[in-house]
């Protein structure tokens, strides 16, 4: 009987595929006017289209939000989406508003004269830019270069993987880790009457160690301390807490006070409190 029913169920599922027959293949949904695409990426809430008359972006429903006349490098592959819609133009390099599509930054030629801003990585609080034989890394709010243009080559389009810059070469994968840097700066000081906080971000591309934090604080009698505090480890994307007791009027937090740990940006790495 046990058989039988089986038997009875498999029966009747094939009855019912065959039934259903071209209506259970896939119906198209929507269709957006965007022009031929060369390249589609998502954000996880709109969609962005390439094509060679510009871009355009889509919503879920297929609605098209606004169209430019931007056309993105590499037949419309050097275009990512983070924060903003980072895109490769000729040389040039642009952050978009994802909503309107509006320009909020243009680095012009960050990699040189006559190299093409053919692939784009977003990572924290920074966008690389790459050519075939060349890199550079920009500030991902306001474009600005934060590093020299380095040479790297890459027959394909790199990934970050592991702490490093994966590229391709004639001869096989190649890892960079050079350019994988750190990059620490406090966010924000707390304090309350008995003790103050700073927020440590590391937003670089690599990991952090023995990061040591010092404080110079203004006691409440007027006199002056300078603590420092061990942080240990701070990851690529990571925030750690780092607190002092006491009662203090002022002062400063600094991290890694002494340049022991090679940064993207040694110029963020101080905040002053009152």
């Amino acid at each position: 009987m046990k058989f039988k029913r089986q038997y009875l169920l498999i029966a009747f599922i094939a009855c019912l595929v065959a039934s259903l027959g071209a209506a259970s293949a896939w119906t198209q949904g929507w269709n957006a006017p965007t022009g031929q695409p060369n390249s589609i990426t998502s954000d996880g809430v709109d969609i962005f289209s390439a094509s060679t008359s510009g871009l355009a972006s889509v919503d879920p429903n297929g609605t098209t939000l606004w169209k430019t006349s931007n056309i993105v490098s590499s037949n419309g592959s050097a275009m990512k989406a983070g924060k903003y819609l980072f895109i490769g133009e000729g040389n040039d390099v642009k952050a978009l508003n994802k909503t309107t599509g509006a320009v909020k930054w243009t680095s012009t030629a960050p990699l040189g004269a006559g190299q093409v801003a053919k692939y784009i990585l977003v990572k924290g609080a920074y966008v690389l830019v790459a050519s075939n034989s060349k890199l550079v890394i920009l500030n991902r709010e306001d474009g600005t270069v934060q590093t020299p243009v380095t040479d790297f080559t890459s027959t394909s389009e790199p990934i970050l993987f592991g702490g490093y810059l994966i590229g391709g070469t004639s001869t096989g994968v190649q890892a960079y880790q050079a350019i994988m840097m750190p990059d620490l700066r406090i966010s924000s000081i707390t304090k309350s009457s008995n003790s103050t906080t700073a927020k440590i971000e590391n937003i670089g591309l690599g990991n952090a160690n023995k990061v040591l934090v010092k404080w110079v604080v203004q006691k409440t009698d007027g006199t002056y301390r300078t603590i420092h505090i061990s942080a240990g480890t701070i990851n690529a994307g990571e925030t750690k807490n780092i607190t002092i007791t006491g009662a203090f009027n002022k002062g400063t937090a600094t991290v890694d006070p002494y340049y022991v740990i090679s940064e993207l940006n040694e110029n963020n790495n101080e905040k002053y409190f009152s």
